[in-house]
């Protein structure tokens, strides 16, 4: 967000420091908006983070009978 910030105040205060740019304003505008964005994703991120979704049921394995080892070997593994 920092990089965001920089350039919607290089854009307001010294726009002739970044070339091919041909509305500054709305150059600005579009920098913010990326900013509030990251902000907005990254806030939601944490959040998940420590609020994880209550389906964690499915995730979880049913203890020792949820799992199977493959009993068949893969043909020709090993053979050379």
């Amino acid at each position: 967000t920092n990089q965001q910030l920089w350039v919607s105040i290089i854009l307001e205060k010294q726009p002739f420091f970044i070339n091919g740019i041909e509305d500054y304003e709305e150059a600005r505008e579009s920098a913010v908006g990326a900013m509030g964005l990251f902000a907005i994703t990254l806030l939601y991120s944490i959040y998940k983070i420590y609020n994880p979704s209550e389906d964690k049921d499915e995730l979880e394995a049913e203890g020792m009978e949820g799992y199977q080892l493959n009993t068949g070997v893969a043909p020709g593994y090993g053979s050379r």
